[in-house]
């Protein structure tokens, strides 16, 4: 089984904006952080991102005039803001973690959905005597686009409230060692992929017993 899990990404290009695009953007990111339960952290940015807007604002009228000196402070301003917009982005993106309708309540801009390279089913699982003691080996074929892999037993019997010993590690075999003899157990892989995609095998059951090489 294999569990694909889309993320949002919010967009940051901020400079494609004209002055008064911007300027009306930031007002509406603030007023959709501000008190948002979502970003608590970005709250503590919105007065330096508020100033800088009044700041602006009040410079990009004084350019109005075309003078060369209220054109340059203008831009400078202009970056600032932008400055200060990113970071809370940044913030906004951190405390999201992806989630579409977190991302949706900031008012920022988002790019569309986007899979990530599809993680390949666990295939060739295998579940067999440790090569030495009382034990289980766990092994499977590579899995494609995996991060790591969670190997998994529990004693029979297997059911929803079945409670699992886990080792994460990048390998695709583990043997788990020490075990008590004559038990039946259970036994899975999960691979894990990018952007928190999943792929579980089959459980497998099996009694230990004693191998001596």
């Amino acid at each position: 089984m294999i569990i694909k899990i889309k993320t949002s990404r919010i967009k940051t290009g901020f400079s494609i904006f004209t002055n008064s695009n911007l300027s009306a953007f930031v007002n509406a990111i603030i007023i959709a952080l501000t008190n948002n339960a979502n970003f608590p952290l970005a709250q503590t940015l919105l007065p330096n991102l508020s100033a800088a807007l009044t700041s602006f604002n009040i410079a990009m009228a004084n350019a109005e005039t075309r003078d060369k000196v209220m054109i340059g402070l203008r831009d400078t301003a202009r970056i600032d803001l932008i400055v200060q917009l990113t970071e809370v982005a940044s913030t906004v993106i951190y405390e999201a973690k992806g989630d579409r309708d977190k991302l949706l309540s900031s008012a920022f801009e988002l790019y569309k959905d986007s899979d990530a390279s599809p993680l390949g089913p666990v295939l060739g699982f295998k579940l067999m005597d440790a090569e030495v003691g009382i034990g289980l080996k766990l092994k499977c074929d590579g899995v494609k686009y995996n991060v790591s892999y969670s190997h998994q037993i529990t004693t029979d019997p297997l059911t929803a409230d079945s409670t699992w010993t886990t080792i994460t590690t990048t390998s695709k075999e583990y043997t788990f060692a020490n075990l008590s003899s004559g038990t039946k157990f259970w036994a899975r892989i999960i691979a894990v992929g990018t952007k928190d995609q999943v792929s579980y095998s089959e459980p497998l059951s099996r009694i230990t017993q004693l191998n001596i090489n």
